[in-house]
């Protein structure tokens, strides 16, 4: 039985990380495989810890095998130095990324990579082709590059839609998607990009602008000091993780845009990314691979997990009634503020 220490399922905002830890439930329930939620250390033999610091310092503490990540820190320094992680495997969503870590120094516990599943089913395939605009997903990259692809596709004469990261609901990208003939990606470096993986997942082909280096973004003014000068220039590093030819067009050169344009109107049509998705990114299969990696580190097989019982029904933090109402709270407080902006 599979123990989930999440706080972004308590906290219920539909993101990223929300999404990891409830796409993993729904492929559990596919599996029929146990699992409880933010229920205390010794509730089961597999523990993991998808978000919640306090959790990872809890078993340090206490020496306990578990698996942790992807969303608890974005870089080793982060994470405080006296945690003994010798019992854990941290996950990380894509193996550059991993590479990343190790680049910096990352020693403290093995990393291995588990991308997170995404819905088929609420992103189901698009009952016909789009046939309306190209529709351009910005995401925090300069507004000259967007002023090219636009420059382009208005001297083309291609009619198109930009959606803007951060001020769309699911509901308006799904309905965007549904209209477009194809994307043009024009995002940030990306540990995974579930949003992108979407997109591929209800059939819509895509013109991914890669990224260059890390540092090829605009960040926001919370996030200009994460990295280093040294980091910002790192350049293994992806829009786009998982990806292949049947998806579209992935390239990083300026050159090539225009000429990439060119083939996708001429061929998106041929392109199939919702049967990539669907074979690297199902639901029970990153279920069934996540824990997989308990009987690959800790010899915890498959079988003994599913016929695990719950030892005992005590609550971990998250669970508790304090922290769901400062997850409310938390909530409406966004909310408010995004009323207000």
């Amino acid at each position: 039985m599979l123990n989930i220490i999440s706080r972004s399922y308590v906290e219920g905002e539909i993101n990223g990380p929300q999404k990891v830890v409830t796409n993993l439930i729904k492929g559990l329930e596919m599996l029929d495989y146990p699992y409880c939620i933010n229920r205390n250390f010794e509730a089961t033999s597999q523990i993991w810890i998808h978000d919640d610091p306090l959790a990872l310092a809890e078993v340090c503490r206490r020496k306990l095998n578990a698996i942790v990540g992807p969303n608890i820190y974005i870089l080793p320094r982060n994470i405080p130095s006296d945690l003994n992680m010798s019992k854990l495997i941290y996950i990380q969503p894509s193996r550059w990324i991993c590479d990343f870590w190790k680049v910096l120094g990352f020693e403290r516990c093995p990393i291995d990579v588990w991308p997170s599943a995404i819905d088929t089913d609420e992103f189901s395939e698009r009952a016909k082709p789009g046939l309306g605009n190209v529709l351009i997903y910005y995401k925090q990259r300069s507004i000259e590059e967007l002023n090219f692809l636009k420059e382009i596709l208005d001297r083309k004469k291609i009619s198109y839609k930009v959606i803007v990261y951060g001020s769309y609901n699911q509901k308006d990208y799904i309905d965007s998607l549904k209209k477009a003939k194809y994307v043009i990606w024009l995002g940030r470096h990306e540990t995974q990009g579930i949003a992108l993986e979407e997109a591929l997942a209800m059939n819509v082909p895509m013109l991914v602008w890669d990224v260059n280096y890390l540092g090829h973004w605009l960040p926001r003014e919370k996030d200009k000091k994460i990295y280093t000068a040294d980091e910002l220039a790192y350049k293994n590093t992806t829009s786009a993780e998982y990806f292949d030819d049947r998806c579209g067009i992935k390239i990083k050169d300026q050159l090539q845009i225009e000429a990439s344009i060119a083939k996708m109107e001429s061929n998106w049509k041929i392109f199939t990314p919702r049967e990539y998705i669907i074979e690297n990114l199902g639901l029970k299969k990153q279920a069934r691979e996540l824990i997989d990696l308990f009987e690959k580190h800790f010899n915890t097989s498959y079988e003994a997990g599913k016929t695990e019982l719950l030892k005992n029904n005590k609550k971990w933090l998250n669970a508790k009634f304090k922290f769901k109402l400062y997850s409310f709270f938390k909530a409406m407080s966004k909310k408010i503020s995004g009323k207000k902006g």
